[in-house]
């Protein structure tokens, strides 16, 4: 049995009337309700959203099941700043392929330490999973993120959260894989008939300043290391992104620090978020 034979028979092995149903509401506008909901029976979880991500602009929420007003200014929070930090939207930057991922998969090496979350409506958390959390954004929920490619370079993000207590076992990730062929070929079916009547701010300024920070007092290679350090990359990581040598990374490092006045990530930081205030972010 090939993997495609063992994808179908892996899904074809749980309850397919909800996939029906997903099939039968594809093209009312109760879709993605009845997707979500319907889901939630072939693998539970306690809450989900979908974000679209095209280009570098903001991403757009077509849904959530967030209960809380609270939880729901969580989600505007991360629509508005944090997502620059979330390794998911990461990911994409640097192509993400379809698939199902635990979202502490996807988050570079130093991620739990670096200093900015804060800065971005988020908090340092030891007990999150990725090391922040967005403010008001619920907390101690592990979270499964399937990723389903659009047309146009876009990417879909289904996210599901459970709490940290019970979490996502390895059978649900199998679950999830088995059904991420058919959950994409519905989202693509969605997207495609709405993608013109969808609207999506189209301000890319704080993933702008990411790219331009340091510039033109800085190397392009100076600037792509401090870049990296501000995404919560260690020096080792780093060194593996660049394939160059660690001793030759520490060097950017001491001469962009050098060349903007500053001794430690910290300062990096607030130049940084200066940065951000003069652009009226």
């Amino acid at each position: 049995m090939d993997s495609r034979e063992q994808e179908l028979d892996n899904t074809l092995s749980v309850n397919t009337q909800p996939l029906a149903d997903m099939i039968d509401a594809l093209n009312g506008e109760g879709f993605l309700p009845v997707l979500f909901t319907k889901l939630a029976l072939l693998c539970p979880f306690e809450m989900a959203a979908l974000f679209i991500y095209r280009d570098r602009s903001r991403p757009l929420c077509l849904y959530n099941s967030f209960k809380s007003e609270q939880a729901r200014l969580g989600i505007n929070n991360y629509l508005q700043y944090s997502y620059v930090l979330n390794p998911f939207y990461q990911a994409y930057l640097n192509d993400l392929e379809a698939g199902v991922y635990r979202i502490q998969e996807l988050a570079p090496d130093a991620y739990y330490s670096s200093e900015h979350h804060s800065q971005f409506k988020a908090s340092i958390a030891d007990t999150e999973e990725i090391g922040y959390v967005t403010d008001d954004w619920p907390k101690q929920r592990e979270e499964v993120s399937i990723a389903i490619l659009l047309a146009g370079g876009a990417v879909a993000e289904m996210s599901l959260l459970r709490p940290n207590s019970g979490g996502f076992k390895h059978a649900d990730l199998e679950t999830l894989r088995g059904l991420e062929p058919i959950l994409g070929a519905l989202m693509r079916n969605f997207w495609n008939d709405r993608e013109s009547h969808q609207s999506q701010g189209t301000d890319s300024r704080i993933d702008e300043a990411f790219e331009n920070f340091g510039k033109p007092e800085l190397t392009d290679r100076e600037c792509k290391v401090v870049q990296l350090i501000l995404r919560g990359h260690s020096t080792l990581s780093i060194s593996l992104n660049l394939q160059v040598a660690i001793t030759t990374i520490k060097t950017h490092r001491k001469n962009a620090y050098l060349k903007l006045n500053i001794s430690t990530q910290s300062e990096l930081l607030s130049i940084f978020i200066n940065s951000l205030k003069a652009m009226g972010i």
